[in-house]
């Protein structure tokens, strides 16, 4: 088994950004970090992300993601960015529209989008679509309806035609799109993340609702044969959607294909914390049934293959492997109060174990096996909180450094992976561990960022049982 060629949700990007709600003048702030709403193009063999809060980010093997700060950084919430006539063009809510000759920028300016009357318009959760007869389209929408309009293609910030509803929430006969945790609230929908996606002759225009803040988050489509309507609503709705785990409420996000015959659905998930707009981002695949309608496994928090060795992906892209610590019985070596050890294998975002202040060499030790039989252990997926950040007070993110440890069969602890002295700033990290049979795993927290008190979201150490 090739570890390397794994991921694991929600995806490890280095140098998480700032929220940019934590900017908010005259309110109660709390900083946290924050990124969602992601478009993903997928260009000569490179995958590049384009979040909210924060951009770029690229990928050659869909596994590992660098980060490249581009002209402009954050240009807004939900940025769109497509390839039309040879040419990158950006745009985000409410901002002006960018061009490139590469996607990795940098963006110059061309202005604010145009009305058929040339009147300057600022649009929310935009998209923009390039046909493959040429054609320029925009997509847009963060309220109660999903709206579209074609584009000068010789001149993007110009609509030629008017902006038109496409379709609108529909909480009377579609439940999921019904606000909160339970689809309880149906007064209203923020109807939102509108994105194009063409395959042969039909149009998807997905969207999402009912709000980025609840775990029913999702994703649904309409489909059509034309890029304006008429639009039918697709049965498979919502395609993407989970409301328990780490990674639930998968919803404004994008379709992209990849390579092996692969199509890809990206999207954000829920963390809401400190703030309902804190959230992470993940990927999974999907497939399509026999009407043509999207079709998915849902959003996922275990181990899965890269593109091109998962060639079926509506059936499943799991590698296998499951979490061996998960609820399993754990010890530290101190915790603050209410934080206790449970809290970083009780698979939930909202809690966190922390260590006491003062303790100098924090460890975290937790069960595997449930018997006297040793589990196989192959990856391991580490979620950090940085408590305290303030970055008015220059108490900034940074590099955490911690080592793994494993009991082998004779009762020694071995080391099975050593990021003690990493410089990456992970907030969410990801790794292969030396393949060892073992009852317990450690992981000891060898340094953080200064004035940061170290807190430990997930510790998921991921393997199996295998007969000797």
């Amino acid at each position: 088994m090739d570890i390397k060629k794994t991921y694991c949700n929600p995806i490890p990007l280095p140098d998480y950004p700032i929220g940019r709600n934590c900017y908010i003048e005259g309110k109660t702030r709390m900083d946290y970090r924050e990124t969602a709403d992601p478009t993903v193009l997928y260009e000569n063999g490179k995958w590049y992300l384009y979040p909210s809060c924060g951009m770029v980010y690229w990928s050659e093997d869909f596994v590992t993601w660098k980060h490249q700060k581009m002209e402009p950084y954050d240009c807004g919430y939900a940025p769109t960015v497509v390839k039309h006539n040879g040419r990158f063009y950006l745009l985000a809510s409410s901002s002006v529209l960018y061009e490139s000759e590469s996607p990795l920028g940098p963006f110059q300016v061309l202005g604010p989008m145009l009305d058929m009357e040339g009147h300057d318009i600022y649009v929310d959760d935009p998209m923009l679509f390039s046909d493959t007869d040429g054609s320029l389209y925009l997509y847009c929408g963060c309220g109660g309806a999903i709206r579209g309009a074609r584009l000068d293609p010789d001149n993007p910030v110009q609509l030629i035609s008017p902006l038109e509803v496409m379709f609108s929430m529909n909480t009377s006969e579609h439940s999921w799109e019904r606000m909160g945790d339970w689809n309880e609230d149906g007064s209203y929908s923020w109807t939102e993340g509108a994105w194009m996606y063409k395959r042969g002759d039909t149009y998807y225009l997905t969207y999402c609702g009912p709000g980025t803040e609840w775990i029913t988050y999702a994703m649904g489509a309409y489909k059509g044969k034309s890029p304006l309507g008429p639009w039918e609503y697709m049965e498979t709705s919502p395609f993407m959607a989970n409301r328990s785990g780490l990674v639930r409420g998968p919803g404004h996000g994008c379709i992209v294909d990849g390579p092996g015959g692969t199509t890809w659905a990206f999207y954000t998930c829920c963390m809401c914390y400190a703030g309902e707009y804190e959230r992470r981002i993940g990927y999974d695949p999907i497939g399509f049934n026999q009407n043509g309608d999207i079709i998915a496994t849902g959003s996922s928090e275990i181990p899965q293959w890269a593109p091109g060795i998962q060639t079926q992906p509506y059936s499943g892209n799991s590698a296998g492997l499951v979490p061996v610590t998960q609820h399993k019985k754990a010890a530290a070596t101190s915790n603050a109060p209410g934080r206790d050890p449970i809290y970083a294998v009780d698979d939930s975002m909202l809690s966190w174990w922390q260590p006491a202040e003062g303790d100098k060499n924090p460890a975290l030790t937790v069960q595997v096996s449930l018997s006297d039989t040793p589990l196989d252990i192959y990856s391991a997926r580490i979620i950090w909180r940085d408590v305290g950040l303030d970055i008015k007070k220059g108490i900034l993110a940074g590099a955490f450094g911690y080592k793994i440890e494993a009991e082998d069969e004779k009762g020694d602890w071995v080391c099975v992976l050593d990021r003690s002295e990493s410089s990456e700033d992970l907030i969410i990290d990801y790794r292969p561990l030396r393949h060892i049979k073992t009852k317990r795993v450690r992981l000891v927290i060898c340094k953080w960022p200064q004035g940061i008190a170290p807190g430990l979201v997930n510790f998921t150490v991921f393997g199996r049982w295998e007969e000797n």
